[in-house]
């Protein structure tokens, strides 16, 4: 009981440490989406580039609610917003 406990115990603080450093990452980067016709997901209608470094959002072509991120990558200067 006490191994299965610690095995628990293992796992959630991995996972916790690996969806923090995630967040982490996530919060400031730049990100591009694509946006779909519907929810086959084949036919591209728009696009949106968010750059969270430096605060700016760029959007092209129809926004719907079938979206999917096809990019991403950090800030420059390892995340620190300019």
């Amino acid at each position: 009981m006490k191994t299965s406990l610690k095995k628990l115990l293992s796992i959630g603080l991995a996972a916790g440490t690996i969806f923090g450093a995630s967040y982490a990452y996530a919060a400031f980067s730049i990100l591009e989406f694509a946006y779909y016709s519907d929810a086959s997901y084949s036919t591209v209608v728009g696009e949106k580039v968010m750059n969270q470094c430096t605060g700016t959002t760029y959007t092209t072509g129809t926004v719907t609610s079938y979206r999917r991120i096809v990019g991403s990558e950090p800030c420059a200067g390892g995340g620190i917003r300019r």
